[in-house]
């Protein structure tokens, strides 16, 4: 996996997350906004998940067979803020799926 990007777009009455992978985008429109988003990397799974982190809602999941490692990082395309929290719990939705 070379990279993915997240694009966030908020509309009147919905907000669109754009993910792009490879050259292939991907929309998904939601119509509350996620006060916190989670990402979970299953490194041996093959499994990278975005999520509402407040109601365990899969916003976008991507399979890939990872062989390198693995290099987060976090920008914004605006001034603003960002928090990143790391090791929280697991949510009980990803445990099960």
């Amino acid at each position: 996996m070379k990279s993915l990007t997240i694009f966030w777009f908020p509309f009147s009455c919905s907000f669109l997350f754009r993910f792009l992978h490879t050259g292939v985008m991907s929309d998904v429109c939601v119509t509350e906004h996620p006060a916190r988003i989670g990402i979970l990397l299953d490194y041996s799974g093959g499994r990278l998940l975005f999520f509402n982190a407040e109601r365990g809602l899969v916003l976008f999941a991507i399979r890939h067979k990872f062989t390198d490692a693995a290099h987060p990082a976090f920008a914004l395309e605006k001034a603003g803020a960002l928090t990143l929290h790391t090791g929280m719990e697991l949510p009980e939705f990803v445990k099960h799926s």
